[in-house]
């Protein structure tokens, strides 16, 4: 008699947000982190690509897409202060 093992629970990708924008933060400085943000997704995505093509580093390009987003936001902040 076989054991009845019932199936694993389906985990949903819980998107939300865990970065947030001070309201005073200036333009530059905004546009200046967003910048280190995207330098570190580039490291990270080159190294993927050239050391790690064949077996990718899931959690690696997860935090490059949490700091893409990071960045966006930050561009978004600077735009919306630099229109207003």
């Amino acid at each position: 008699m076989k054991k009845i093992v019932p199936d694993p629970p389906r985990f949903k990708l819980i998107i939300s947000p865990h970065f947030s924008v001070h309201s005073d933060m200036l333009p530059p400085d905004s546009l200046g982190l967003a910048n280190e943000f995207l330098c570190g997704v580039v490291e990270t995505l080159d190294q993927q690509c050239s050391d790690s093509a064949e077996q990718p580093d899931l959690n690696a390009l997860a935090s490059a897409a949490h700091a893409t987003r990071m960045a966006r936001t930050l561009v978004e902040h600077a735009l919306t202060r630099l229109r207003s």
